[in-house]
């Protein structure tokens, strides 16, 4: 990129942009249809039953699932558009990004909070109820969404002031948009916050949650049903992390790899459609609710997960 103001080129092509752009839609906008049948299910289940409202797991799980769905549209929203004007302008590029980002942060803080709430469900099950009373579970989902808001808005108040209105662009990345910002310091300080939420505060706490679970319930891991669930959020978080992570700090060294970024955009949108895989799906008790919503459940044996 040589500048912003137009006069230089804000692209490059390794694969026709038409093509690209395609391909991109086509990947998110499956991955959204497949990440709403999924989720759809779930989020009935968990707002027309009373018993599982109360627990804080339900609740960040259906958050989680609303923040993953509406991550999806916006990137179908934006591929759409991009496809059908075969560019897009740098204020718009920027504030997809933003937007992005911070459902990035709303599930990273979702999947804490998960991780929290199941250590001291387990280690300690008698001040469960004192320490997520019904008012700190209120005041969890709220501050995870305000957060995300007020980084939203502050960013793109102060974007809206610097970045030229008009510049088309046909590819947007951070690293188009990046040198455009560097003089108000904006972009290094959000990758900055980023990587210490993701680096510093949010992987070391979903680690230590699981290691300590794990040694708590060593013997509980020797059966089948807890490891694949083990598995699954361990891929999970490892798809849905790596590919965000590169975007972040790699990607100007593969700017020039339309088949790699196409690569990372799948492996995230398969980080995401394994959410209500993982968190809804392999629950025992929302196993049971969904199986009273078939027809012929009242007269047949429910089914045992694996």
């Amino acid at each position: 990129m040589e500048n912003c103001n137009g006069t230089g080129s804000l692209w490059y092509e390794q694969i026709q942009t038409e093509l690209f752009l395609k391909i991109k839609l086509v990947i998110t906008s499956v991955s959204c249809l497949v990440n709403l049948l999924l989720s759809l299910p779930l989020l009935f289940v968990i707002t027309r039953n009373p018993s599982v409202q109360h627990k804080l797991r339900y609740v960040l799980l259906a958050n989680l699932l609303i923040c993953d769905n509406l991550q999806l549209l916006l990137g179908t929203v934006h591929f759409s558009t991009s496809f059908y004007l075969l560019h897009c302008s740098l204020i718009n590029c920027f504030m997809f990004i933003i937007l992005s980002f911070n459902f990035c942060t709303v599930e990273i803080f979702f999947t804490i909070a998960f991780s929290v709430d199941r250590c001291i469900a387990i280690k300690w099950p008698l001040q469960y109820e004192t320490i997520f009373s019904s008012g700190r579970k209120k005041t969890i989902v709220a501050a995870v969404w305000l957060i995300a808001i007020l980084l939203t808005l502050v960013a793109l108040f102060v974007a809206l002031n610097k970045l030229p209105m008009n510049v088309p662009i046909e590819r947007c990345h951070l690293f188009i948009v990046a040198p455009c910002l560097s003089d108000s310091g904006i972009f290094e300080g959000y990758n900055t916050l980023m990587s210490a939420i993701l680096l510093l505060g949010s992987y070391v706490c979903i680690l230590g949650c699981l290691l300590l679970l794990c040694w708590d319930i060593r013997l509980f891991l020797k059966t089948r049903r807890a490891w694949v669930t083990l598995v699954m959020q361990v891929l999970q978080l490892i798809f849905y992390s790596a590919p965000l992570l590169v975007d972040i700090f790699l990607i100007k060294n593969l700017k020039h790899m339309d088949d790699i970024d196409i690569t990372i955009s799948a492996i995230f949108n398969l980080g995401i459609s394994l959410v209500p895989l993982v968190y809804g799906y392999r629950s025992v008790e929302l196993q049971g609710l969904l199986w009273k919503l078939l027809p012929l459940s009242r007269n047949t044996i429910q089914p045992i997960s694996c």
